[in-house]
């Protein structure tokens, strides 16, 4: 039954903008989803002094990027998307997909999770890792909001630690956009 699943997910996705983005349609809903991988968000300091760009396989067989950081005292990640490219009446959430290494350190403070929405409306919470398992990976959940018709404008999802301490151990694997409740 997962092999059969498996390939019909396979069939379904399209890599977007050189393996920057990934598409495909949700089964049960019938709405478009959406991974953004980390050369499609903007990543302070995202330089290879701080952060390591690294190839992995990803359940579809496909090599995509992911980045770790080395170390850095300043987290800041940001994405956005057009809201003209969702289903429009669909209910979304963004995720990021994070892992912490066995070894991660530095994360005593907790981060900042931020949806800003085209019309001004902004969820923001904020979110311990420490309480989070290390070596597996983890969504992080930004917040949810409609996709209405017609509307116009972007998305916009940070994920930042502005404490001043340093930290590492962190992997990034990207931001989902996919229907949720």
């Amino acid at each position: 039954m997962a092999a059969g699943r498996k390939s019909r997910e396979n069939r379904n996705q399209e890599f977007l903008d050189h393996k920057k983005k990934k598409r495909w349609v949700d089964e049960k809903s019938g709405n478009y989803c959406f991974m953004i991988y980390p050369r499609s968000l903007y990543i302070t300091w995202g330089q290879r002094e701080y952060w390591d760009w690294k190839c992995f396989k990803e359940t579809s067989d496909e090599n995509i990027e992911v980045i770790k950081l080395s170390h850095i005292c300043w987290l800041d990640i940001r994405g956005k998307f057009k809201m003209s490219d969702l289903s429009s009446g669909g209910i979304y959430e963004v995720v990021y997909v994070v892992k912490l290494t066995k070894a991660a350190s530095g994360w005593e403070l907790p981060i900042t999770l931020k949806l800003s929405l085209p019309e001004g409306k902004v969820q923001e919470r904020t979110l311990s890792l420490l309480e989070k398992p290390r070596g597996q990976w983890i969504e992080l959940k930004v917040g949810t909001f409609q996709a209405r018709e017609g509307e116009e404008g972007e998305v916009c999802f940070d994920l930042m630690e502005h404490g001043g301490h340093w930290k590492n151990g962190f992997l990034l694997q990207g931001a989902i956009i996919r229907p949720g409740n």
